[in-house]
């Protein structure tokens, strides 16, 4: 049996990430990560490259995960959207390759997750809605639709009158905002670490 199999045919762990279950999504996200890092790192110049553009995989499926109960090939899916944010990478990377040089050996990137203990935890907490009050209203709004009434990017897009895409890059932007507040801050966490506790 491929390795994919659980993920691309099951439909209850699809329905439940698609449901919001972190713990199904998390599955998925160990799951598929050593299956796309061989695929990324191709794309990727270094190490924290393909580390990042895996990180904006993983958050464009969970933003999309209202379409997982309908997708018939998961893993397909999930590689089409990696393309994507390889390709992205590289336009960046030809379009800006100064500014990226420079912000390498400025800010380097974590590779994993570091360990955050309560106080730690709870002067995140602080960080974060911190970075939210200083988002612009709308973005501030869409943030906080989601994370603090819970609602889909479809529902957050149907309250505001707003397409399904523009709530999705909206909610990319809030993220990478409250991330590199937190790094700023002396807090380098992953991605995925702050989708799941702030998101």
């Amino acid at each position: 049996m491929e390795p994919h199999v659980l993920f691309s045919e099951n439909d209850d762990v699809r329905q439940r990430i698609a449901d919001g279950d972190e713990a199904a999504f998390t599955e998925l996200f160990r799951h598929y990560y050593a299956q796309l890092r061989p695929f990324v790192q191709r794309f990727a110049t270094t190490g924290a490259d393909a580390e990042e553009i895996l990180q904006e995989t993983f958050v464009r499926v969970w933003l999309s995960r209202d379409k997982l109960p309908g997708i018939t090939n998961l893993r397909s899916w999930i590689f089409t959207v990696a393309s994507r944010q390889c390709l992205m990478a590289l336009r960046t990377q030809l379009n800006d390759r100064k500014k990226i040089t420079a912000f390498r050996q400025e800010a380097p990137v974590s590779t994993g997750e570091m360990p955050v203990d309560s106080a730690s935890l709870a002067e995140m907490t602080l960080l974060v809605a911190e970075a939210v009050n200083r988002m612009p209203p709308q973005r501030q709004r869409i943030y906080r639709l989601s994370r603090e009434e819970g609602l889909k990017p479809a529902a957050i897009a149907g309250e505001l009158s707003l397409s399904v895409s523009t709530v999705k890059n909206v909610l990319v932007i809030a993220l990478k905002e409250i991330r590199d507040h937190l790094s700023a801050s002396g807090h380098v966490v992953s991605l995925l670490y702050i989708l799941q506790h702030f998101f």
